[in-house]
């Protein structure tokens, strides 16, 4: 893979990663989904060490369960619930 095909591979991950935090965020504060439980469910998804991959998609998992209760301390709070 050249540098240049990696940048673009790295570049659309990063996308979805960011409409993925974008979709459950405005989910969450809708009322659709439990935020902190799907930031629960991405931490134990999948466990580091097996493979490189797996170490990884750990990682990433734990990043993204992070920006999202990040995201949900934030925001501010009207009338008790979040905005």
């Amino acid at each position: 893979m050249s540098e240049l095909e990696f940048d673009e591979l790295a570049g659309r991950i990063d996308a979805v990663g960011k409409a993925l935090l974008q979709v459950t965020a405005r989910l969450e504060m809708n009322g659709v989904i439990d935020g902190p439980q799907i930031s629960q469910a991405w931490r134990l998804a999948v466990r580091p060490g097996r493979t490189p991959a797996h170490t990884a998609s750990h990682r990433i998992l734990q990043e993204l369960a992070d920006a999202l209760d990040d995201a949900r301390r934030s925001r501010p709070r009207l009338q008790g619930h979040l905005a």
